[in-house]
């Protein structure tokens, strides 16, 4: 799938990895133009400040018009970030992380191509009206994809990988509708350690505000455990989210204003406070089993501890949201045979 490119086009290649130079497919920047109508603004599919995503069509795996998806950077002094992400993406293989396809860099041009995600992003499908709404079960398991996708940072590649961006938007999803994550140029990687990986120490804060866990924005110090608050939020996030307010806004609204203004805010103490029919949208509280939201609840609020070393692990938050998805479909299937019973909408969480 990837081709080979000529290792002695330009001493500036010479730079890179081995492993890049073997496995990764270097595209011309006139073949990239091409395949974006010269990057026209309506190829847009998002941008943030270090990159523009664009849209495009090549020839490639026996298709004429195949989809990509191109992140040209901004600025082409982040030529660290791009030549990381590179690197991670070729030695990383997983159906719940994004797929590249190649590269560009030339004349000033840093470019990332990656196979499009036709479903764009978690964050599309819980916050804009022209996408349809999810369902509870694929809100379920488009968690576990995404969760596997980051157990296997954590402790399938050579290295720990500490994804540190994670969030609804890094979250992408493709035509089946299966989560890969994405926007691996922030990432960190450390020694190898399955039980306890060593922390990371940077120079200046990584990551989005709000989804940051509080050591983090306290001390600039990662470990696998800032992966697994920020999986909290988001499914902080999955399950309170409606096309109208994110958790976020309905905590100002509940007038729980401490998450703009302490650093060190716990989520949990809001969860605690207000219970689920308060925060969940109503609709969809009613589509859900109450030992299915018992499960979820439980894990998210694990994942959302003030203390990293009481949060649990991403294999343990894989296996426990995969038994709230077996006891909604449980529940789902007692519904279709006539045995469902309805339940109040107020539940303890």
């Amino acid at each position: 799938m990837l081709a080979k490119y000529s290792k002695h086009k330009s001493s500036s290649k010479k730079q890179y990895p081995t492993v890049i130079e073997e496995l990764c497919h270097q595209f011309s920047l006139e073949d990239l133009k091409n395949s974006t109508n010269n990057f026209d603004a309506d190829r847009i599919i998002g941008q943030t400040s270090f990159s523009i995503a664009y849209k495009g069509y090549l020839k490639h795996n026996g298709e004429t018009d195949y989809p990509i998806a191109l992140k040209r950077m901004r600025n082409i002094f982040d030529e660290w970030k791009f030549k990381k992400e590179i690197e991670l993406h070729c030695q990383l293989h997983h159906p719940n992380l994004t797929s590249l396809i190649g590269f560009c860099d030339q004349k000033d041009e840093k470019i990332i191509v990656y196979e499009y995600m036709l479903n764009g992003s978690l964050y599309d499908h819980l916050r804009l009206r022209d996408m349809d709404p999810l369902s509870w079960k694929k809100r379920l398991e488009i968690c576990i994809g995404a969760a596997k996708g980051l157990h296997y940072l954590h402790t399938g590649a050579k290295r720990t990988i500490f994804h540190c961006d994670i969030k609804p938007q890094t979250i992408l999803l493709d035509n089946s509708m299966v989560p890969k994550l994405s926007h691996l140029g922030f990432s960190l990687q450390g020694k190898l350690s399955k039980l306890n990986p060593k922390p990371i120490k940077v120079d200046t804060l990584i990551g989005t505000f709000g989804y940051m866990a509080p050591e983090c924005v306290l001390t600039n110090t990662f470990t696998d455990k800032c992966d697994v608050y920020s999986f909290g939020i988001v499914l902080f996030e999955v399950a309170c989210t409606s096309y109208k307010n994110t958790i976020f806004d309905k905590m100002v609204m509940l007038e729980d204003i401490y998450w703009f203004t302490n650093q060190s805010f716990n989520p949990t103490i809001f969860l605690e406070r207000f219970p689920a029919d308060e925060i969940i949208d109503p609709i969809l509280m009613r589509l859900i089993a109450p030992k299915c939201l018992v499960v979820f609840m439980d894990i998210m609020k694990r994942c959302l501890n003030i203390e990293p070393n009481e949060r649990p692990t991403m294999g343990e938050v894989e296996v426990e949201l995969e038994h709230a998805l077996a006891l909604q479909q449980e529940a789902d299937d007692g519904k279709s045979n006539g045995d469902f019973k309805f339940f109040p909408t107020t539940i303890s969480t």
